[in-house]
């Protein structure tokens, strides 16, 4: 099949590359035979498939996709695109919210096929290649009853969630995901494979940990991994019509959690309904989980309780509160309140009750600790204290979108008063230069710096994109 696909790649992409057609298709069929990996053209039987990114309201057609297997594919690749003055994306598992896995008639560096993984169990590190996804790489490091701060979906890539920033249920106690990065294997715009690291490279290395799709193409990362075996976790359940009186409480509960303890609440389907769905993991020793959750699940009864200790990965496999994978468009804007103030409440229970479908809401995170404030030195420009917020809606029938769109804009504008202007770069879509220079803050000058050293062309641009410095 390869070889074949090889031998018939010059004549689909006669009409594949549109707007590149000045490439002289000897060159095509060299560039295909030269990879170890595949490449996959329209035309082909599994470009469809391949083409597509998590949130199917991305529809975009890339002229070549380059399925690396390993990074000296990456290096041709990068090579033949900028040859060429090819438009480039990257791709891990294909979940940016913004589609910025594919791009429309230019190149996809496919990097799902480069798995290969190295773990040292005995000094805490392990090595990965960038095509892992988060539920394989909790798979490996449990079995040595181990982790690193990942989201708890299984599909994401491990890479493009880390390099930039990476967040999840063990960030209060142990970072996010880009803190654990202890070295990391790029290739940058000029083709070149570079160590970074602390000791290599380091303006780089400083700028890949929550920036890193805007430098270079990482290949291959190391983490350094946690000892996690247990949590105290699950969910407390409650009709939608009980938002307010929980929300109030969470307002005064949250700030003085301790460090061990990840809360996010979210509006949720329900059969018949909605419901407001309070979940938390507690990744300290159980009694003194017991103690901290005690008022929380006293306070008001809810209509399930399933807190109990669980095995970590467990808990990683319970669900998002996201459709599985299918045929689902989604749209979503998110920020960043410093306290859930009565007026934010209000907001949040008129929107929700008059949400357009089950599956659209809000779900809501409390951050706090030592990793979610002050200076730490890597490029994440997202550590606030206080609410993390993301307005979502999802459908599948092209007539439902118009609605839900509208409703998660108009959601937002109520929201973006009473918000502090800050966002998580991973959860942004396509909104403009203001919304990335937010992401990253105070460190958005030195970022545009770096950019100038590494990618003066600005090549890696299908991404929150930082412009290179003049």
């Amino acid at each position: 099949m390869l070889n074949m696909a090889k031998q018939t790649i010059a004549n689909r992409t006669k009409t594949a590359v549109g707007g590149a057609e000045r490439i002289d298709l000897r060159s095509i069929r060299n560039f295909a035979a030269s990879l170890s990996g595949d490449v996959i053209v329209p035309g082909d039987h599994r470009y469809s498939q391949a083409r597509r990114v998590w949130n199917h309201a991305v529809n975009v057609h890339p002229a070549i996709i380059a399925r690396c297997a390993n990074t000296q594919d990456v290096v041709r690749t990068v090579e033949f695109a900028r040859r060429y003055g090819l438009l480039t994306a990257l791709r891990s598992g294909g979940h940016s919210f913004a589609g910025h896995a594919v791009c429309e008639g230019g190149m996809v560096i496919d990097l799902s096929s480069m798995k290969r993984s190295w773990i040292d169990p005995l000094r805490k590190f392990i090595t990965i290649e960038t095509g892992v996804i988060a539920g394989e790489l909790d798979c490996l490091t449990q079995a040595f009853k181990l982790a690193i701060p990942l989201g708890s979906c299984p599909s994401v890539g491990v890479a493009g969630y880390s390099l930039g920033g990476g967040e999840g249920s063990l960030t209060p106690n142990f970072g996010y995901g880009c803190d654990s990065i202890t070295r990391l294997e790029v290739v940058t715009a000029d083709s070149r494979v570079q160590v970074a690291s602390a000791q290599e490279n380091t303006d780089l290395f400083w700028a890949m940990r929550g920036a890193g799709a805007n430098f270079g193409v990482a290949t291959s990362i190391e983490f350094q991994l946690h000892p996690v075996e247990t949590v105290l976790s699950g969910h407390l359940k409650y009709p939608l019509r009980q938002a307010k009186r929980i929300l109030r409480f969470l307002a005064e509960y949250a700030p003085a959690i301790p460090n061990e303890l990840f809360l996010i609440a979210a509006v949720l389907p329900y059969p018949g309904d909605r419901m407001l769905d309070v979940a938390v993991v507690w990744s300290g020793k159980e009694k003194a989980g017991e103690r901290v959750l005690r008022p929380l699940r006293t306070f008001l009864k809810p209509f399930e309780d399933s807190i109990k200790v669980n095995p970590y990965l467990e808990e990683q496999r319970s669900g998002t509160g996201t459709p599985a994978e299918g045929d689902y468009s989604s749209h979503r804007k998110s920020g960043h309140f410093d306290q859930l103030t009565a007026d934010v409440i209000d907001v949040i229970a008129d929107y929700t009750h008059s949400a357009p479908s089950e599956a659209s809401g809000i779900s809501i995170i409390y951050w706090h600790g030592p990793w979610c404030s002050g200076s730490h030195d890597n490029a994440f420009g997202f550590r606030r204290t206080g609410f993390e917020y993301w307005i979502h809606t999802y459908w599948k029938k092209s007539g439902e979108r118009k609605r839900s769109w509208e409703w998660v804009e108009q959601f937002y504008a109520a929201m973006k008063p009473l918000s502090t202007g800050a966002v998580y770069v991973n959860g942004l879509e396509d909104e403009g230069d203001e919304r990335v220079v937010s992401s990253y803050g105070s460190k958005y000058a030195r970022l545009t710096g770096i950019k100038r050293e590494y990618d003066p062309d600005n090549f890696f641009r299908v991404n929150q994109n930082i412009k290179p410095a003049p």
